[in-house]
């Protein structure tokens, strides 16, 4: 299976070599498998793995034209059909697009994802998006207002540069609110409990479930032969994202998941990793987190005063290089230091 694929890259013409995806930095990470990485403004990555049998493509983003946008980049490689869609997890920027692969494979195409993701998307992915039908348009009004206007939300006056950029804002989302209009949520096809093993020619894709993290039903897709993990969001580029995380599931996840012989990282968002170093930064920080955020409730701290003495804490402050945006990401109610809080209140700690 290899030879062929490398027959069939090697066919290419220059021009299809060329070609990119609007919307993706496209690289491959070994033989048939590719990274999709977002660029600014697409928000999360895909991973596309070609195989005799077809094509399996692991997250499919917000916007089902950026779904569309690498379809016709996959197809550009291939003539074989998407046979299997994976959803890391429940989220819109990741699941949004399922709507396209669904359109052009009607029939064709088997979308799989943990059970518990199937709950989440039924309780939480249909009312969010009816949410941004809702409350995507009072936005656009306001963007209108401020470009008739000319000011800022604060009232002051808008350069050149601020009017452009609310311009391009206002663009954006009268874009995204037409594919809103036609949007349904895909429920998977295919759901599991533990571990799903596909065999597409000789290409093995095991859909491993170990526990919660980023959300109840997050899976990893691993490639055994080539040693490829696909994490979904229980790792990205910046600080972990609790929203509707279980924080003190998490590191026990991730320190699982790690005992598999891995070389190359697909992450949900940010850049292709080499090797395991930040999934093992994530386990320590995360387990260092813990401790910290329960030494200030052992001295029966509040929220704001945990808060204060962390941001203050070298031993917390020393992953500030580590993380873009971090003080940010620990902050706010769905912040790290919040989260993780709440979470050992919850459970007594």
């Amino acid at each position: 299976m290899r030879g062929l694929i490398s027959v069939l890259l090697l066919s290419l013409s220059s021009s299809v070599l060329l070609a990119q995806p609007r919307y993706f930095d496209w690289k491959e990470v070994a033989p048939g498998v590719y990274a999709a990485i977002g660029k600014p403004g697409v928000l999360s990555n895909a991973a596309v793995i070609l195989t005799e049998e077809g094509v399996v493509v692991v997250d499919t983003h917000l916007r089902p034209s950026w779904a569309q946008d690498l379809l016709a980049h996959i197809r550009r490689i291939t003539d074989r059909p998407v046979r299997f869609v994976i959803n890391t997890h429940w989220h819109n920027d990741h699941t949004q697009g399922n709507r396209a692969y669904q359109a052009a494979f009607p029939r064709g195409t088997v979308f799989i994802a943990h059970h518990r993701t199937r709950e989440d998307l039924l309780s939480k992915g249909i009312p969010n998006l009816e949410q941004t039908r809702r409350m995507l348009p009072e936005r656009i009004t306001r963007l209108r207002q401020q470009l008739a206007e000319g000011k800022r939300e604060d009232g002051s006056p808008l350069d050149e540069a601020a009017r452009r950029a609310l311009e391009a804002q206002l663009a954006d989302s009268e874009a995204y609110l037409r594919e809103l209009e036609q949007l349904e949520i895909t429920l998977p096809d295919l759901t599991f409990e533990r571990s799903l093993r596909l065999w597409l020619g000789d290409r093995q894709i095991d859909v491993l479930y170990f526990g919660e993290g980023h959300t109840q039903g997050d899976v990893f897709v691993y490639l055994p032969q080539e040693q490829v993990l696909i994490t979904g969001d229980m790792l990205v580029g910046g600080l972990p994202f609790m929203r509707d995380a279980s924080p003190l599931a998490w590191a026990s996840t991730l320190e699982q998941v790690g005992r598999l012989p891995i070389r190359t990282i697909i992450p949900g968002h940010g850049d292709v990793q080499i090797g395991t170093a930040r999934l093992e930064l994530y386990v320590r920080y995360l387990r260092e987190l813990e401790q910290l955020v329960r030494e200030q409730i052992q001295r029966g701290a509040s929220l704001q005063e945990a808060t204060e003495a962390l941001l203050q804490d070298p031993r917390l402050m020393r992953y500030a290089s580590e993380f873009p945006n971090f003080r940010n990401g620990l902050l706010g109610p769905n912040g790290n230091i919040a989260k993780m809080y709440q979470a050992l209140r919850s459970h007594g700690s």
